[in-house]
């Protein structure tokens, strides 16, 4: 049996352990709700406390809805999971033919398309979920099909879309038809609008430095200039990661999971459905972190990792979004479900608080969780500056720019990422993408290092090159983030040359 008061001051003390905002913390255990409260403030400024109904986005986690809605149309007879997307959707295309043809649902949702993460050019973007999955024939693959599994947003966007080709209706009508209001999740929404105009939500809060270890500040929700809450408009990448919700709510969710699609005595999705994506579909190359203590093998479902812990199947997502972060974490042989919550960006508290509960349940003590994630997070951080140097390669010393710095400025288009703007203000060069600037400095020749801590593509390094006719013709840049993946090549917009 859990000693629930036990738990409660561990986590109070791991908040402070963690120096952030709230967590809020659900369990579920044979049936029975066994914890469901937030611990620290919602919002540090006005000394608001953390509840079990408080409001946080739940980022990624919102896959594991994706992958019921596409369970739900299988049931339906509407969707087959393994017969090619194309035939449902003639207009989509991946770079390679034979994915085209051949990519079904379920390697679209278990992320073995062979394309890597490509998530840069959607990030504060203008594209729509239609773009996001009309944007996939421009994407360059990383790997062969179904060789190797990569985290990926956009052929989960897809996935949405095609949820919404097949009934009718928006993702978000779809799921809070069959899934929010059989489940009675109330106090679960799609929309920024929603949250941030709640009493009782989160506010958004995020590090100085995204390498700090302590301290915090309010940061801005990620919204969507596409978003339109009265237009019943949702994120763009909403059928990845646009979900906001509470422990409560969650806690109906994870319930609905482990009685495998099973409400009160309504089966909603069939419990061969929902095993299809509870089940290891893709085996990693590599674990999306690190391989943990007592972790023999590690996959991916559908919406879901599916792991071992201890000897026991473990069926987990986190997610992280501008100022929150998620984890939903089930044990199906112990009938334990776990929901973790909380309003700081990229925290691993949630983990931590989760790994110690399963811990607990299976009488285990030989890991002290918050030490090894904070560890892990120190490791991680330290291990940038080498990660960094793998794609951006060494700076050679006393170089100089081929050109004069007014000669880079100009547009750069690339066909998956759409346009770079550089700029030269006052002897200095900026780079603009989507939204945000950033200055840029020299690194060696004819590159130059962002040279902003904060940007989304922080450290990354840009290269020029010269056009036969002696000008700046493009720049290429790993934006990927992967030392696998092939730089993309931005081709300067012929207006811009001078």
């Amino acid at each position: 049996m859990l000693n629930i008061e036990k738990i409660r001051n561990r986590i109070a003390d791991e908040l402070k352990t963690w120096d952030q905002p709230s967590i809020a913390v659900g369990i579920i255990k044979d049936g029975e709700v066994l914890l469901n409260e937030g611990f620290g403030f919602r919002d540090v400024e006005n000394q608001l406390p953390a509840g079990p109904d408080t409001m946080y986005q739940i980022g990624s986690c919102s896959k594991s809805f994706t992958a019921a809605a596409a369970a739900l149309l299988v049931d339906r007879g509407l969707l087959d999971w393994d017969k090619p997307v194309v035939e449902y959707l003639p207009w989509l295309r991946f770079k390679d033919d034979f994915v085209t043809a051949h990519a079904t649902t379920r390697d679209m949702l278990c992320f073995r398309t062979g394309l890597p993460r490509h998530d840069a050019y959607w990030i504060d973007g203008p594209v729509t979920r239609r773009g996001m999955a009309e944007n996939i024939r421009n994407m360059q693959p990383g790997w062969s099909f179904r060789s190797t599994w990569c985290y990926q947003n956009t052929t989960c966007t897809a996935i949405g879309v095609l949820i919404e080709e097949l009934s009718g209706m928006t993702w978000e009508e779809f799921l809070t038809k069959e899934f929010l209001e059989p489940l009675g999740m109330t106090r679960t929404t799609f929309y920024v609008d929603a949250i941030s105009a709640d009493p009782d939500h989160g506010v958004p809060y995020e590090r100085d430095l995204p390498t700090d270890m302590n301290g915090y500040k309010p940061c801005p929700f990620l919204k969507s200039d596409r978003e339109d809450m009265a237009k019943g408009i949702g994120a763009p990448y909403g059928p990845a990661g646009s979900i906001m919700s509470t422990t409560s709510d969650m806690l109906k969710w994870l319930s609905f999971n482990l009685n495998n699609g099973k409400v009160g005595d309504k089966q909603l999705v069939s419990e061969a459905n929902m095993k299809e994506i509870h089940k290891p579909q893709m085996l990693l190359s590599q674990p999306l972190l690190v391989a943990f203590p007592h972790q023999d093998f590690f996959s991916y479902g559908m919406g879901w990792f599916v792991e071992t812990h201890r000897g026991h199947v473990m069926v987990e997502h986190g997610g992280n979004i501008n100022g929150f972060s998620a984890l939903m974490t089930m044990i199906p042989d112990q009938d334990l479900g776990i929901v973790t919550l909380t309003n700081f960006n990229n925290s691993f508290d949630t983990y931590a608080t989760a790994f110690s509960i399963v811990d607990d349940c299976l009488g285990a003590d030989d890991v002290d969780w918050n030490e090894y994630f904070r560890k892990l997070i120190a490791d991680v951080f330290a291990s940038q500056p080498a990660q960094m140097e793998a794609m951006n390669g060494k700076p050679v010393p006393g170089t100089s720019p081929s050109h004069p710095l007014e000669a880079y400025a100009g547009t750069y288009t690339n066909a998956c990422y759409g346009d770079m703007v550089i700029s030269c203000k006052e002897d200095k060069l900026y780079f603009l993408y989507n939204k945000a600037e950033s200055p840029l400095k020299h690194f060696h020749y004819d590159a130059f290092q962002v040279d902003d801590p904060r940007a989304l593509f922080s450290d990354m390094v840009i290269y020029f090159q010269t056009a036969k006719d002696g000008t700046v013709g493009s720049l290429s840049m790993a934006i990927a983030l992967n030392p696998e993946i092939p730089d993309e090549v931005f081709v300067r917009k012929t207006e811009d040359k001078e």
